[in-house]
């Protein structure tokens, strides 16, 4: 999810009466909260925290592969080890790898030109050059070039058209060398020449935004919202830094409130002419999604704000003029939600080329498949059937009917993103992909090869360059766990349970210690997430945020348990539907049937000492396991809770409107149960937090303290939802002493 007068920075106890328990069988008691950790605690959370930061210690190339546009060709980084690495040149038709100079070269030019020892340089902003002859990328704060041949790298100024390829503000036309300049509140258009053609200025709460790949192929015509958020809620922000408080105010659209509204415009460059394209009717979410092959058409989407209709619609950029495509209606329940605005609108539509139509994803039958509609938008073909969720339409081949997607067709692991080849005439799917687990998919230019990104549970990341015919694999890169590892075997153990309906499969992971010890009992702690957007058990070999989190809790003496509860995204539509109106009904329940079910046949799980922790979502799950499972959860920690009253787009498109469905969102509203509440509760929160605001636990608080209830609230000052640098320790920390104090250790 998007207090009493309390002194700032301390942490305000109210708890009373904690159990004194043994950490590990020691004969003394805990800490009591507040005070300093003991040298055995403080062994234990610093364990917790390299368990945490483990992905520092897998030696990967961090930045995919880019393709050239001509010959097959692609370049990447390879790592050689802890101090090796250099920039390869691959041809894919070979399988050649031509390093574009030594690593050590490498490593010597830049101490060079940094004028300091590099040793082990580590990339992440990388582009190729405008001219496609080189690439460019960033380090220690410096931006550099390196030619495809000739092995030299040179030092970029700032300003050097090459240089503004790897600034998020800056978008370079594929074509004539004009360039867009994100700036603050508007935006500017220069011509090769590097001339102002078009300049805009933005006004309060009336900006101007350049979405992701606004040009048009042929670089002729720019895309640019207008973004009017006048009518929307402001929350107010304090900053507490000095003792005069400052407050700035934040657009925030909560539930039932009015929404933003976006215009779209576009921009020609030869003439720096700017089109006012009108927008469509009602409140909606508006996204740009891309450009047909031609670049004759500007593809939109429009999501109402029930989510219960969505339409494609595309925009003449010469004329301005918009045509209506398509519309995708669920009147029973709803056609996407916030997965849809955090980056499934790019996989929703694919235009064909030469005019030939659309593709459209939908879930039409109970399952999201592929669907063709010719050019004027009706629909052809269903091009993928089947139970199984397809989740991206990664291509279609230039000549021929073949098609290209991601799905979970294999039936032991649903949520795994496997490759396969269909047709433009349907019919069955052919998987090409090796390897169980997650798999991301680079499609060269031509269409004839794709670099194949992976990894599973068990293998650590790959990535191999393959022939869409088939054939030899050719391995670019290999993470290299052996540092990762050395921390200890501690791979999460598959959890299959039943969801409280007593049908419903549900997947999940426990984790262990690593000095686990099948003779004691462990309290367990569930790890909650439960948004309905998005899912967080590991299909892959570092995990999600969510399970280095639950790896790190469990090295301080717990067993750690992630589900997936009903409502979630990346299976049948019906399973998402499950909590359909009715969130924070389901998800809890599901939980403690799947707690249960788990310890039935692992008697070192103490279910008479569970605790449950999760942040943003998770904490409102927490809190919600707390009041409606008191007696099965003995504490829980909320972090940066939301509500269902908070942002729109997070709660209308599965509760629908407050006005339409009040009783679903006062059946699931934490404050009226805050008289329930039994064990150990804390909350945290960032009173800078503007994806749950600060407001959710300040009302909670009150809730609290009206019914007589104790608990504890820590008060991060400056912070955002999810706390940061030091902070984001001192967080951690002090989970895992809430819990230690009040569930105790192995036994």
């Amino acid at each position: 999810m998007r207090f009493p007068f309390v002194p700032l920075g301390l942490m305000l106890t109210a708890l009373t009466g904690a159990p004194v328990l043994a950490l590990d069988d020691a004969p003394l008691p805990l800490a009591p909260s507040g005070a300093t950790p003991d040298a055995q605690t403080q062994a234990k959370l610093d364990l917790a925290d390299r368990f945490v930061r483990r992905a520092e210690l897998l030696r990967d190339s961090l930045v995919p592969p880019r393709w050239l546009r001509e010959g097959d060709r692609l370049v990447f980084w390879s790592r050689e080890g802890k101090d090796g690495g250099t920039w390869v040149l691959a041809h894919a038709k070979t399988g050649e790898l031509k390093p574009l100079l030594s690593g050590e070269q490498l490593r010597q030019q830049l101490s060079t030109l940094l004028g300091k020892p590099i040793t082990a340089p580590r990339f992440f902003d990388v582009a190729l050059a405008p001219d496609e002859q080189g690439i460019v990328f960033r380090l220690e704060g410096k931006t550099f070039g390196l030619g495809l041949s000739g092995g030299h790298v040179t030092l970029l100024s700032p300003e050097d058209r090459a240089a503004l390829t790897l600034s998020p503000q800056h978008f370079l036309a594929p074509k004539g060398g004009a360039l867009a300049v994100q700036r603050q509140g508007g935006f500017a258009v220069l011509n090769a020449e590097g001339a102002t053609v078009v300049e805009r200025t933005g006004e309060a709460n009336l900006d101007w935004r350049i979405p992701e790949r606004p040009w048009s192929p042929d670089g002729r015509f720019l895309v640019v919202w207008r973004d009017d958020l006048r009518a929307v809620h402001q929350v107010p922000v304090v900053d507490y830094s000095s003792a005069l408080e400052k407050v700035t105010t934040v657009p925030y659209t909560k539930s039932g409130t009015p929404l933003p509204r976006a215009e779209l415009h576009v921009v020609e460059v030869a003439t720096g002419r700017v089109t006012r394209i009108p927008p469509v009717e009602g409140e909606t979410y508006d996204w740009f999604a891309g450009w047909n092959p031609e670049g004759t058409e500007a593809l939109c989407l429009h999501l109402s704000r029930d989510a219960k209709r969505l339409d494609l619609t595309v925009v003449e950029p010469a004329s301005g003029q918009r045509r209506h495509v398509l519309r995708e209606e669920r009147p029973e329940t709803f056609v996407t939600g916030l997965d849809f605005a955090v980056g499934g609108w790019a996989k929703q539509v694919t235009a064909l080329p030469g005019g030939r139509g659309y593709l459209w994803m939908s879930e039409r039958d109970g399952w999201r498949h592929v669907y063709a509609y010719d050019r004027s938008g009706k629909r052809v073909r269903q091009l993928t059937r089947g139970a199984f969720p397809v989740h991206e339409v990664v291509g279609v081949a230039p000549t021929g009917d073949a098609l290209y997607v991601l799905a979970s067709a294999g039936s032991g692991a649903p949520y795994e993103h496997l490759f396969y080849r269909g047709s433009l005439k349907g019919g069955a799917l052919k998987r090409l992909s090796q390897g169980s687990g997650m798999h991301r998919i680079t499609p060269s230019p031509s269409g004839q090869y794709y670099v194949d990104t992976w990894s599973s549970r068990t293998q650590p990341r790959l990535r191999e360059l393959v022939s869409v015919e088939g054939g030899k694999r050719v391995r670019l890169t290999t993470s290299d766990a052996s540092e990762f590892e050395s921390l200890g075997d501690t791979r999460p153990e598959a959890l299959l349970v039943k969801a409280a309906d007593g049908v419903t499969p549900l997947h999940g992971v426990l984790y262990k210690p690593r000095d686990f010890d099948a003779s004691k009992r462990y309290p367990v702690l569930a790890a909650i997430y439960a948004g309905p957007f998005t899912t967080v058990v590991p299909w892959t070999f570092l995990g999600t945020s969510d399970s280095l989190t639950a790896s790190g809790l469990a090295q301080l003496g717990f067993i750690v348990v992630l589900l997936d509860p009903r409502g979630g995204p990346g299976r049948s539509k019906s399973f998402q539907d499950a909590n359909y109106g009715r969130v924070g009904q389901t998800e809890i329940p599901d939980y403690v049937a799947g707690l249960k079910q788990a310890a039935s046949t692992r008697p070192w799980m103490d279910l008479e000492r569970v605790g449950i922790h999760g942040g943003s979502w998770g904490g409102y799950f927490t809190l919600r396991g707390m009041l409606t499972a008191p007696d099965f959860f003995k504490a829980g920690y909320a972090g940066a809770p939301g509500a269902l009253e908070e942002e729109a787009i997070i709660n209308e498109p599965y509760l629908n409107l407050p006005s339409v469905n009040p009783q679903g969102y006062a059946a699931g509203d934490n404050l009226a149960l805050a008289d329930r509440l039994k064990g150990h509760l804390k909350l945290m929160h960032g009173t800078s937090d503007v994806n749950a605001t600060l407001s959710v636990t300040m009302r909670m608080a009150d809730a609290l303290i009206r019914a007589g209830k104790r608990f504890e609230l820590l008060i991060m000052p400056g912070q955002p939802h999810s706390p940061r640098g030091a902070a984001s320790r001192y967080y951690r920390d002090d989970v895992g002493l809430f819990f230690l104090r009040t569930l105790g250790g192995p036994r």
